[in-house]
């Protein structure tokens, strides 16, 4: 079974990795290669979504947050290429107010498409890496705002 594996530290508070991390709707803004996502159902901690790529291609994932330490989603309909497609999405506070993103992804291919598995693996690992660096990006921009923000909201006004 291929496992991709893709590992980045993020300057900010693991609660705050995860919460903005977890934001589905926001996919599209933080990582270029998603067009638009949709979200289908909400079952407590359970979210169903649909996901399209700047390709076209679209599917429905569903995604279980434990926060603020795991999100674990799978691959549903369409499965194809897929036999199935798991996804880990593991974060680690570190001193300093930073976290570790660690994203393992399970899959295997159909039967028609294995001997393209490592062809696939490498592609996945290629676009993982790029959509944490994306991911980083954006989670750090916007703690850095939020900190912008809040240091100019000081009251100012002279009695």
């Amino acid at each position: 079974m291929p496992v991709v594996t893709s590992s980045i530290l993020v300057d900010a508070p693991v609660g705050t990795v995860f919460d903005i991390s977890n934001r589905i709707d926001q996919w599209p803004v933080m990582i270029p290669e998603y067009l638009k996502t949709e979200i289908l159902d909400v079952e407590g901690r359970k979210i169903w979504f649909r996901l399209t790529n700047k390709e076209g291609a679209s599917w429905v994932s569903w995604r279980m947050l434990y926060p603020p330490y795991v999100a674990y989603a799978e691959r549903y309909d369409p499965v194809a290429p897929f036999k199935f497609n798991h996804l880990t999405w593991a974060y680690q506070p570190l001193p300093g107010n930073r976290t570790q993103m660690v994203w393992d992804m399970y899959f295997e291919l159909a039967d028609e498409k294995s001997a393209e598995e490592e062809q696939w693996r490498a592609s996945m690992q290629e676009h993982t890496e790029a959509n944490q660096k994306s991911m980083r990006a954006y989670i750090e921009a916007a703690v850095a705002s939020s900190k912008t923000s809040a240091a100019g909201s000081g009251d100012t006004a002279r009695t």
